[in-house]
C-alpha cells in the first residue's frame, strides 16, 4: 500500500533528486525507498556470518583500503547511486 509523504528541502536538492531519478529511469519516490531500504539493511544486518548469493559471487572483487569497513563501502556506493548525482 502506498501512502503519500510530504518532505521539505532546499529546491536545489529537489532538482538534483529529480535529475538522479531521471538518470536511473525511476521516480524520486522509488529512489528514496531504495535508499531507506539500504540504510535499514545497514542498521539490521543478518550477522557477520551471513553472506548473500550476490556477495558470495563478488567476494574478492574489491579490496578495502586500510581502516575501511564494509558499512563504509556500502554507504559510499549508496551515496554514489542515490545521493551523489549532479
Amino acid at each position: 500500500m502506498s501512502t503519500k509523504l510530504t518532505l521539505s528541502m532546499d529546491e536545489s536538492i529537489i532538482e538534483r533528486a529529480k535529475q538522479a531519478a531521471r538518470a536511473r529511469n525511476t521516480s524520486v519516490s522509488a529512489m528514496l525507498a531504495g535508499l531507506v531500504r539500504g540504510l535499514d539493511a545497514l542498521d539490521h544486518s543478518r550477522g557477520s556470518d551471513f553472506i548473500g548469493p550476490v556477495t558470495r559471487a563478488a567476494t574478492g572483487l574489491v579490496e578495502l583500503g586500510p581502516g575501511s569497513s564494509d558499512a563504509e563501502l556500502l554507504g559510499e556506493a549508496l551515496w554514489e547511486r542515490y545521493g551523489g548525482a549532479g
